[in-house]
């Protein structure tokens, strides 16, 4: 019987090898681009640049969330639901960008001598007037650092939502909040009200994503290098 020629067999390490370089290499151009802002929305989302974790922490106060309501509309629609939404979406933002935070009850026990290098307590305005626009505050005769902070937050939430700045109605509650007095004096510090329930109720539950958007970028803001002069 006359002797069978084997085929020579294909090695399969080969194809995989090759599909392996081109999906790595895809992903490679998608970073590149996301880097150099190009590309579409989703790709900048998918490949949002995440600094390594340089041991930054930021505190949120969710306001009045683990002791009351705050205020509350006719509807029933609460201050506390409106605080926590955004101070989730805040933490979420900050996280997607390497930086760690945590969020706070409004009475919260790790509030005594609480250290970081921000800390900011959201809240929202009254439902039973007709004002819009919001405000933010330190402590009267707060830190050098806690002012800048303040700052930050009023320019880059102004700019996320389109509110106006409502100074007039800063209350002393504000500028004596409790946890001012509670935290480390080394932790700079800011409340900020994201506006009034009634007036601005579009922006606080239809898009608190913008509200969230603008404490995201008063906190990064905040925490930038500062620019170094020119000579």
């Amino acid at each position: 019987m006359p002797n069978r020629k084997k085929k020579p067999q294909t090695s399969r390490t080969a194809p995989l090898l090759v599909l392996a370089i081109v999906i790595l290499s895809g992903i490679w151009v998608a970073e590149q681009m996301s880097a150099q802002g190009l590309g579409p929305s989703w790709l900048q989302t998918l490949f949002e640049a995440v600094e390594p974790d340089q041991g930054l922490q930021v505190g949120l106060i969710a306001g009045h969330s683990g002791s009351d309501s705050g205020a509350v509309c006719p509807d029933g629609l609460t201050e506390a639901e409106i605080n926590l939404g955004v101070a989730e979406l805040v933490a979420e933002g900050l996280g997607r960008r390497g930086i760690q935070a945590e969020i706070l009850e409004e009475f919260d026990h790790r509030l005594s001598g609480y250290r970081a290098d921000v800390l900011v307590s959201i809240h929202s305005d009254s439902c039973q007037v007709d004002f819009s626009g919001f405000k933010v505050a330190n402590q009267e005769g707060g830190s050098e650092a806690s002012g800048r902070l303040t700052t930050c937050l009023w320019d880059e939430y102004e700019a996320a939502t389109g509110l106006s700045r409502h100074p007039s109605t800063i209350t002393l509650d504000m500028t004596r909040y409790h946890a001012f007095r509670e935290i480390s004096s080394t932790t700079p510090a800011s409340i900020i009200e994201l506006g009034f329930m009634n007036a601005d109720r579009g922006l606080l539950t239809g898009q608190p994503d913008r509200a969230a958007r603008g404490i995201v970028n008063g906190i990064l803001c905040f925490l930038a290098p500062p620019a170094t002069p020119s000579p």
